[in-house]
């Protein structure tokens, strides 16, 4: 057992005592001793060779790069001013130290060209950036904006955003110390939140990880870490599973309990909180009690960390978070800058990630801004009675201190997951046009392939099975070298990783064209198709909005795996939104390590009865070479095709396809228990190709989110308030949408029931022939390799997982 000492953190008084009391705890690292060694490297913590020459806080910092954001912030104060009083004489600074000739902030210059010339000029310069198409596009009604109608919006903007502001400040004098405030904050001087962000970055005492150097581990199998809580989980499921398939404790064998795993789907805040509502159902049913993995995309990512933080593993706790949070939009900033100057310690934590990316010249993009302002709503508990205010732990903001929660298997491992962009046939030299193209390649024009690399993070490590490379969660957003990180910065903050896993924003022109096509009306429609149909393949290369970008953890690794070679010689990838592939995570969960039986997938995607996950997955497993994967696709397109009136299929509230499919049952249902056997008897014997090659089956029960008439008329898929790009909801909708997926989840629980159990049967008679046979070789040692031979194919080799 390995243990990593976190020195105490002491409480301090000042304007940080609003920041919750937390102590470093004595981080424990179980390991378990590999029967099997491994043939990969494991990180070490020797010294390393290399010095962290790419960050001194003592360095005096750029401060051109903020020069955009200081205007931009000074006008919005201005603006401010100005409405709460519409006065030339009112003035934050002494006129006395004020310069005689101060330049406004926004001049507006009159170009004394010809409006011909401008005209014509501006043409010229769109023209360089334009596609060209073959012909006329079709005329398209576009709404006309005057100026003076511009304006007229803004100042009505002005006044909303005053209102909010005066509305926080109880006297003339507050707000003018808030706007000081603001003024000091972006001058980055010291005594800012900027320059104490920058200097706590160098303080082991708050981010103990910067002792520690950090190596790449290459190989697919689990590391040490996850084969300890695999075991420490199964301890903990046994009682649990016992009760939930109904038999006693006594006749379950820790080998035989189905390893399950919960999937949530991506989908902004209608996926975070049906998400919730699915595994509340799953809790009360005492099935999450019974599961090792917890997975997700975008919406619920951002479930599964408020889960672990701010929830204190309650979903109860997490629903009144939700409550509490969700009814002020991320895009308030009043109430942003409103927690900047009441609660410094909040505010610092909720803004470490960014500046630790700046103070370290790396590269910033739309999504670190989007994570932020989505931590200010989602990672600070605010107490609704608001006696104790707002409060945040400053170990919520690591992800790998969520290891306190699933090290002794308390809880499911949860896993988020992301996806790089790969362009094949990329040439190494970056973009000249700044970053339309993700992952700093330029694709080459004869390349008519490309697809989405999947990355997973989990409390233990972050990398990619087809890369098999990977690296200790604590040591993501360093920069690496030929394996070995040749810097010692603290951990990536949780803030820029919620951004990154929900950054759906960042998708292709092709996705963008997709998403607003269905709202045109069918001739616009057809009429654009025609165009645009040419283009749709270089469309899919193009993304408007850079994704998030971080350091790669395999720049020149020695001997990497031929998947890796190219993409081992880029300094940084850039890392989007999991749903751009497969708004399922289905990928991670088909590591071979992980042997996981059953998935329930819980699926909350918008348009969800023309998804087309299920389709990719297919791909997914066919260029993995992976045999274990049910045969949906082929399933659900006989169901198509046997159905009256033709697409789209209609969906259940569950369904359920098996990876091993017996002669007596279908592939989309279960055949009762009780009809085909009694409890205690076998399942029947079926030899399929999945058994003859030893691998092990994987059932999916699958819960699409769709209407359910015996609990409410809702269809989230038509109420404004579930899009996707909703961020603003309302208590009881919150409750409702919710109160959904806990009803639709409660429609198939007795079909989970009845999987499990079956499940169990089927490992508990594998692992009882299985010992029958070896004790019969160890009796008869001279035919024991013999017997081996001419033993009954299809009996999985479980004696790993003992």
């Amino acid at each position: 057992m390995s243990i990593l000492l976190l020195p105490a953190r002491t409480a301090r008084k000042g304007p940080w005592s609003n920041v919750r009391s937390a102590h470093w705890r004595p981080l424990l690292i179980p390991t378990v001793i590999n029967p099997h060694p491994q043939r990969h490297r494991y990180f070490s913590s020797s010294p390393s060779t290399y010095s962290n020459s790419n960050f001194d806080p003592k360095v005096p910092l750029d401060e051109s790069r903020w020069s955009d954001v200081k205007s931009s912030v000074l006008v919005l104060l201005s603006v401010c001013t100005a409405i709460l009083l519409p006065t030339k004489a009112v003035s934050c600074d002494d006129p006395k130290t004020q310069p005689p000739t101060k330049k406004p902030v926004l001049e507006l210059k009159v170009d004394p060209r010809d409006p011909k010339e401008q005209e014509k000029e501006i043409q010229n310069e769109k023209d360089k950036d334009t596609i060209k198409l073959p012909g006329p596009l079709p005329d398209i009604p576009i709404p006309k904006l005057s100026l003076d109608g511009l304006m007229e919006k803004v100042h009505d903007l002005s006044e909303k955003i005053g209102e909010e502001i005066k509305g926080r400040v109880p006297t003339l004098a507050d707000y003018f110390t808030a706007v000081d405030a603001v003024r000091k904050e972006l001058q980055l001087g010291d005594g800012s939140l900027y320059q104490s962000i920058v200097n706590n970055m160098s303080d082991a005492n708050k981010n103990p990880e910067i002792q520690l150097d950090a190596s790449v581990r290459q190989g697919n199998d689990l590391c040490p870490q996850e084969l300890a809580f695999q075991a420490a989980r199964r301890k903990k499921m046994k009682k649990a599973f016992a009760k939930f398939i109904g038999v006693k404790e006594s006749d379950i064998h820790e080998s035989d309990i189905p390893i399950v795993a919960l999937a949530g789907s991506g989908g902004g805040y209608r996926a975070m909180i049906s998400s919730l509502g699915y595994m509340t159902a799953a809790k009360k049913a005492g099935l999450f009690d019974c599961t090792m993995y917890m997975a997700g995309v975008s919406g619920s990512c951002w479930m599964i960390a408020q889960y672990l933080t701010l929830g204190q593993r309650s979903f109860t706790k997490t629903m009144e978070h939700f409550k509490q949070s969700l009814s002020t939009p991320i895009a308030h900033y009043p109430s942003f800058i409103d927690t900047m100057l009441t609660n410094p310690g909040a505010a610092q934590l909720i803004l470490e990630g960014i500046v630790q990316k700046y103070s370290m010249n790396r590269v910033l993009t739309l999504v670190d801004a989007f994570g932020t302002v989505l931590a200010s709503r989602l990672l600070i508990h605010r107490e609704q009675d608001g006696d104790n205010g707002e409060w945040v732990d400053p170990l919520d903001f690591k992800m790998s201190q969520q290891s306190r929660w699933v090290n002794y298997g308390d809880q499911p491992l949860p896993i988020y997951t992301a996806v790089s962009h790969v362009l094949p046939g990329a040439t190494s030299q970056p973009d000249p046009i700044e970053e339309i193209i993700v992952d700093d390649e330029v694709a080459k024009e004869d390349s008519d392939e490309h697809y989405y690399q999947w990355f997973e993070m989990t409390p233990y490590e972050f990398g990619s099975e087809e890369t098999s490379a990977w690296i200790p969660t604590w040591s993501f957003g360093r920069r690496f070298v030929e394996g070995k990180s040749v810097e010692k910065v603290p951990e990536t903050n949780l803030a820029i990783l919620l951004g990154t896993f929900g950054s759906a924003f960042t998708a292709t022109l092709a996705d963008y064209y997709n998403e607003v096509r269905p709202l045109l009306n069918k001739a616009m429609s057809d009429s654009m198709d025609t165009y645009i149909k040419e283009y749709l393949d270089g469309m899919s290369l193009i993304h408007p909005l850079s994704p998030s970008c971080f350091p790669n953890p395999i720049y020149k690794l020695p001997n990497p795996e031929p998947e890796a070679e190219a993409f081992s010689q880029r300094k940084n990838i850039y890392l989007n939104d999991a749903g751009m592939d497969n708004n399922l995570p289905l990928y991670p969960l088909l590591r071979p390590g992980r042997k996981i039986d059953v998935i329930l997938a819980f699926d909350s995607s918008a348009d969800i009865e023309s998804v087309p996950w299920f389709e990719k997955a297919d791909e997914y497993v066919k260029r993995r070479g992976i045999e274990r994967w049910p045969p949906i696709s082929k399933t659900r397109a006989e169901q198509l095709a046997k159905q009256e009136g033709g697409p789209p299929r209609k969906m259940t509230h569950v369904e359920i396809f098996h990876g091993i499919v017996a002669d007596d049952r279908d592939a989309d249902h279960v055949i009762p228990v009780e009809k085909k056997r009694t409890d205690d008897s076998p399942p029947p014997k079926t030899v399929t190709s999945l058994q003859k090659s030893n691998a092990q089956p994987i059932t999916l029960i699958y819960f699409p989110l769709i209407p359910n008439q015996e609990y409410h008329d809702l269809n989230p898929g038509t109420e404004a308030f579930c899009s996707t790009f909703n961020f603003e909801l309302k208590e009881d909708q919150v409750e409702l949408l919710a109160g959904l997926g806990e009803n639709n989840f409660s429609r198939g629980l007795e079909d989970v029931r009845k999987v499990l159990k079956e499940t169990w049967l089927r490992k508990k008679q594998e692992r009882l022939e299985r010992e029958k046979l070896e004790k019969k070789n160890r009796k008869n040692p001279v035919s024991a390799a013999g017997s081996s031979a001419s033993s009954t194919p299809g009996k999985t080799d479980f004696s790993k997982q003992k």
